[in-house]
């Protein structure tokens, strides 16, 4: 979530239009939810949203809480009422995106990745993310466009090689999936192996070709 939840983290620790009780008790869910025991902290959160239903950081981190607990509906919830405060907030969209994707709603999930994307256009995780989904839904050419902007904002971005890999080779770019699978492999994923392997047997010992 980039530093928006850092952020929060330490917003929580501020005593602007918080009380004591509430600092409190937001430091407390904090620490739980930072050891990573997110059934603890909820009831932290749950009172929070309650005392102060409008304070955005409660219920932010009450959303990341019911993520963590595969409580998706509830975080999406959480998450409308975020992105409806602040629209300017990609985080919040894209984590609506995150959720339907969760569930399965894939078409969903590409139209909140692509609105993240309208308001913040130089995020790679935005763009791999809705390529990912494009993969699933075997929209072979628009994903191969979004692992390809991955690469442009950030060129070691393995995953993306190996991503644009299975598009391409599946849209029948065989040759190109191999090399991406070769790129991703030198750059260290350990799946691209099994691909290439499997898929790349008439280029004779492709990834020395790249070194």
């Amino acid at each position: 979530m980039r530093c928006l939840f850092l952020i929060f983290f330490l917003a929580g620790s501020v005593a602007h239009a918080q009380s004591k009780d509430e600092e409190e008790l937001n430091n407390e869910g904090l620490a739980l939810m930072e050891a990573e025991k997110y059934k603890e902290a909820l009831p932290y959160f749950e009172k929070l949203v309650a005392i102060n239903p409008e304070r955005t950081p409660y219920r932010f981190n009450r959303a990341v809480t019911l993520f963590n607990l595969k409580q998706y509906q509830r975080s999406l919830q959480d998450y409308q009422y975020l992105a409806a405060f602040d629209k300017e907030e990609p985080e919040y969209v894209f984590q609506i995106g995150n959720l339907y994707e969760h569930l399965d709603s894939l078409k969903k999930a590409e139209e909140y990745y692509s609105r993240a994307i309208e308001i913040e256009r130089d995020y790679y995780l935005y763009y791999f993310k809705r390529g990912t989904v494009r993969l699933k839904q075997s929209d072979w050419s628009l994903a191969v466009v979004d692992f390809t902007r991955v690469l442009e904002l950030d060129p070691e971005h393995h995953n993306s090689y190996h991503n644009r890999g299975i598009a391409y080779y599946r849209a029948g770019f065989k040759e190109k999936g191999c090399e991406d699978w070769c790129q991703a492999l030198l750059k260290g994923n350990t799946k691209s192996a099994e691909h290439l392997q499997k898929n790349c047997k008439v280029y004779p010992k492709p990834c020395l070709l790249s070194k």
